[in-house]
């Protein structure tokens, strides 16, 4: 059971985390618009959702453990995410499909290696319960996505080679 000191201790790590990796002081490459926020957002908030009750299905209902179903829920998210985030979020329009989605999965891979890192961290270590632990590090692995997916994934500067429609 986690007590409140337990708690306090994962916060204390999260503020840490984001300090550490300068997500505090951010600077985006130009203004962004609040609609592919918004998009961006509302896809996280899709894919969390898939994720976490994919989760909870694999976890509970087909007995596997815990850091096995997020593989496989992180497999189905990051399909699911590239897919919505391509066509929607940012609205690439890039014909080196290949090269873009390499892209995405490098990211989401160093996500991943954080995101079971800090579950077995969270679960194992401190004996938080594996659906909290997958919120609080969902919301790390989001901030970080999000730059990166927008300045290297997506980054319309690498669609200069393109068609115009």
């Amino acid at each position: 059971m986690v007590d409140s000191m337990q708690y306090s201790l994962v916060f204390f790590l999260v503020v840490k985390f984001i300090k550490q990796a300068g997500l505090q002081t951010v600077r985006f490459q130009g203004a962004f618009p609040v609609t592919e926020l918004a998009r961006f957002a509302i896809v996280g908030t899709l894919c969390f959702t898939t994720g976490f009750v994919s989760l909870y299905l694999l976890t509970d209902l087909a007995g596997l453990h815990y850091l096995v179903s997020m593989c496989i829920s992180m497999l189905i998210v990051n399909l699911l995410g590239w897919l919505l985030n391509r066509l929607w979020t940012f609205k690439s329009r890039s014909i080196h499909v290949k090269a873009e989605i390499g892209r995405y999965f490098v990211v989401n891979l160093f996500g991943f290696g954080v995101t079971l890192a800090m579950m077995a961290l969270l679960v194992s270590g401190l004996g938080a319960h594996y659906l909290v632990a997958s919120v609080i590090v969902a919301i790390l692995v989001m901030l970080v996505n999000y730059v990166a997916h927008r300045n290297w994934s997506f980054d319309k500067s690498r669609q200069h080679d393109e068609p115009r429609p």
